[in-house]
């Protein structure tokens, strides 16, 4: 039988733990797993691999400690060397707080390392927010997901949990008319001096300041009847009657009150299944395929591996490894556009090509569907005292790629399309967007320009690490090209045309015509 072990490859278990394990570094839990249902057989037992957000951080040596979550039974304890690095691993956030990786794969600080000053003002906060929603946005709005589930097994907020949610119950039993119940929900927010952002059609979230002076992020979902179901965002579908919701109890929650679906039982076993009453900070939703596509397409547009962007440009490290300067190709694009020509960047990231364009007399507009890369192009360009546009233009939401393209090309005036390294990271299923969005934008004159690493470097190293990466055959991007009415113009392919340290890829570069 396979003996307990960790190292750079992941966690190898004896086969037959088929409950919660969490892994401690330095006493604190980093993350918790099911082996049976996270790992694959090896070596008689059962090997776990390290998530990414965890393994591009394993550097260093710890103390670590493998335990059953329900009795603390040890599994494993010994010090790990990870990596070539002999200094002290520590998973902290930028303020030196432990962080736990949560079953987003977002490192978060949980409630287990939160001061009770600091939980109390979250759910504080989060109760503000529901009153509004209630007195002022005419709502039925209640506590849902972890923080119900705390109430109703201790009344406090769960150790492993990092948030508070609320749900609202629709009056409406149509999307449409879901849609504007909460449209016009976010716009009542906003005139109360709430800091609100759209998550999708049918949910939003609201960022309140604390008296600390940081801010808390309390989450809304709209839930709703529409035939036989009731559903609730993100990707909850299945059977409850709108009479085991309404009318609401009271529950509290660290000591103040909250409304609550009538049948706690049925609700919570709606959400989290049958086993709702056992504690498992290893949870996970298993929203069927056909849940997630159909509620997709009501309310939101795809933001696949939004989660990877999102921490990499929260993160100071990493962002401080992206050279300052203009890329290669930014050069290369500027020489074959005409002076003052106006030029549309998907996938901005940082800014540093888009600012530096903008100081050689470009008129600019930044896009990127990340919300952190925009405040990073945003801090760039005020700081370089420009003034420039900045968009989330997002090439997997049908509604968002066509409106947006639209718009540009209805506006005088030929527009150059700008994407250096998009192709990298969109998707697949991002890429017939990408080129409906160019010929549109394009049609007046202008002419897209695309940079992409080829799939010729499957298996090689990254400069900045390994995740997921779309590495596309030349030949495919060129059918695909032909197919939605572009005609290549102009194509280089080799080495030398984008390193970065140690990586020297070998790229595609494209110019591409719509007319």
């Amino acid at each position: 039988m396979a003996q307990a072990r960790v190292d750079d490859a992941g966690i190898v278990l004896p086969a037959g733990i088929d409950e919660p394990v969490d892994i401690r570094f330095g006493g604190h839990r980093l993350w918790s797993f099911n082996p049976t249902r996270d790992g694959k057989p090896h070596a008689g037992g059962r090997r776990v691999t390290w998530p990414g957000a965890i393994k591009e951080r394993l550097n260093g040596t710890a103390e670590v400690r493998l335990e059953r979550h329900l009795t603390g039974e040890e599994l494993f304890s010994d010090t790990v060397r990870f990596g070539s690095a002999d200094t002290p691993l520590i998973f902290t956030d930028d303020a030196g707080n432990p962080v736990t990786l949560d079953k987003g794969g977002r490192f978060q600080r949980s409630f287990d390392r939160m001061d009770a000053d600091a939980v109390n003002l979250l759910v504080d906060a989060s109760h503000r927010v529901l009153v509004d929603l209630v007195e002022h946005c005419g709502l039925d709005a209640y506590l849902c997901y972890g923080g119900l589930l705390g109430a109703v097994r201790t009344g406090h907020m769960i150790g492993h949990d990092s948030d508070v949610d609320l749900a609202y119950l629709s009056k409406f039993t149509h999307p449409f008319d879901i849609i504007r119940e909460c449209r016009a929900a976010e716009r009542v927010m906003e005139e109360r001096g709430w800091h609100v952002v759209r998550m999708s059609a049918a949910n939003f979230k609201v960022w309140v300041p604390l008296p600390n002076g940081k801010r808390a992020g309390v989450d809304v979902f709209g839930s709703f009847h529409i035939g036989d179901h009731f559903h609730i965002t993100g990707s909850l579908r299945g059977r409850l009657d709108r009479d085991q919701i309404l009318p609401f109890g009271t529950i509290a929650l660290e000591g103040v009150d909250f409304p609550a679906p009538r049948d706690l039982d049925a609700f919570l076993a709606y959400t989290y299944g049958p086993g709702w009453k056992v504690p498992d900070p290893a949870f996970h939703f298993n929203h069927p395929p056909e849940n997630t596509e159909m509620m997709s397409q009501w309310w939101r547009g795809s933001r696949t591996r939004l989660w990877h962007w999102s921490a990499f440009y929260r993160s100071a490290v990493k962002v401080a490894k992206v050279p300052e300067t203009p890329s290669p190709f930014a050069r290369w694009v500027a020489g074959r556009i005409d002076p003052g020509s106006r030029v549309v960047e998907l996938g901005s990231g940082t800014g540093r090509d888009a600012v530096w364009l903008a100081q050689q007399g470009f008129a600019v507009t930044a896009s990127d569907y990340c919300g952190a890369a925009r405040a990073a192009t945003q801090a760039k360009a005020k700081k370089a005292g420009l003034r420039m546009r900045v968009r989330g233009y997002n090439m997997e939401s049908i509604y968002g790629y066509l409106t947006n393209a639209a718009k540009l090309a209805h506006q005088p005036g030929p527009k150059h399309v700008y994407a250096r390294l998009l192709l990298d990271s969109l998707a697949p299923s991002g890429r017939p967007g990408l080129w409906r969005f160019c010929s549109m934008v394009c049609r007046s004159g202008g002419h897209t320009f695309v940079e992409f690493r080829t799939a010729r470097n499957r298996g090689q190293d990254f400069f900045f690490g390994h995740h997921v990466r779309t590495l596309p055959r030349v030949d495919v991007i060129e059918a695909e090209i032909a197919k939605y009415g572009g005609t290549i113009v102009h194509q280089e392919v080799g080495r030398d045309l984008a390193p970065l340290g140690r990586e020297n890829p070998v790229v595609c570069r494209m110019e591409v015509s719509w007319t």
